[in-house]
């Protein structure tokens, strides 16, 4: 039986990171019964994003049909991926990492075996160096890495997330799940997120089968500028305003629009950071510091929204 497979990579402006995943794809395993798609969507890029797609179709890599969408998003971008994909087996991956070359192969064996509607894999990091003495396992996630173990495991609600790195769904299940929020995920150079985790919780809902399976492997080439505290600090705050933007019109108990539960949760973690400045351990403060920021974001959006609304009643 022939499976028609679609693999989606999203990308703004990292061409020559792209030129090494399409370089990883190009080597992958593809096995006669699976008719594949490579589909690029370029979000605006200004680099040399679409020489690099071109050069490799030129190079008889085969067709990597290009897509260009204009609306600034991840989620967007996704979508615009979705519309386009012929598959009914549809693989996102991001334009940084590197698939190992079964990667293809164990990720649709895994559909079959496990009559599965989403299926998910490792994302394993290739640091440019030393680990940062700062950086603690618990604010990791936010490079995109994910490691559940060596075991394949069907994943429920109380289980953490998969990653857009390297997630795949039937064409079947997203039909019913709808397409990535476009109010959610990252946008140009603001870092929103949430958008995977969005998908996720629709898929629980609906008793999506989700399976983790470990032989589902990519490596996420993390580069230096991620490696810093100012990118920490940016990701937590951008994904505070996201999230605060995701709220809307919030009719619950608030203050200036921010919801109660939001203020008691920044006066938590405040005290929390201030407490944790007795442990003279970078990790343990500055795990702490970035969650202060990611509810300051919620918090400044939410103003900004309340205030918005007001002098357009005016």
């Amino acid at each position: 039986m022939t499976s028609t497979v679609s693999i989606i990579i999203c990308t703004y402006n990292r061409a020559d990171s792209l030129q090494i995943t399409l370089e990883g794809i190009s080597r992958m395993i593809v096995p006669r019964n699976i008719d594949l798609e490579v589909l690029v969507v370029d979000n605006n890029s200004t680099d040399r994003t679409k020489e690099v797609i071109e050069k490799f179709n030129k190079d008889g890599f085969g067709y990597i049909g290009y897509i260009f969408e204009r609306n600034q998003g991840l989620s967007f971008a996704r979508n615009a991926g979705l519309d386009r994909a012929k598959g009914e087996i549809i693989i996102f991956t991001d334009d940084d990492v590197i698939v190992e070359p079964d990667w293809l192969i164990e990720t649709v064996r895994t559909f079959y075996e496990y009559d599965a509607d989403c299926v998910g894999g490792k994302i394993l990091p290739v640091w440019p160096g030393e680990k940062p003495t700062w950086l603690s396992e618990t604010i990791e996630n936010i490079l995109a890495l994910l490691d559940y173990g060596d075991n394949v495991r069907e994943l429920k609600a109380e289980d953490p997330p998969l990653f857009g790195a390297n997630v795949a769904f039937t064409r079947q299940m997203l039909r019913k799940t709808g397409y990535f929020n476009t109010t959610l995920g990252r946008k140009g150079d603001k870092l929103y997120c949430s958008e995977d985790t969005d998908m996720y919780e629709r898929l629980i809902k609906l008793n999506g089968k989700i399976i983790y399976q470990p032989k589902s492997v990519v490596h996420h080439v993390i580069s230096i500028n991620r490696l810093k505290k100012r990118y920490f600090r940016k990701w937590h705050f951008d994904g505070g305003v996201g999230q605060g933007n995701s709220l809307g019109r919030y009719e619950k108990r608030n203050i200036l629009g921010i919801p109660y539960y939001i203020i008691n949760e920044f006066l938590r973690h405040s005290f929390k950071y201030i407490i944790s400045i007795a442990t003279i351990k970078d990790d343990v403060i500055f795990s702490q510091e970035v969650k202060v920021l990611y509810y300051l974001g919620i918090i400044y959006s939410r103003i900004r929204f309340y205030f918005s609304n007001m002098l357009n009643s005016a």
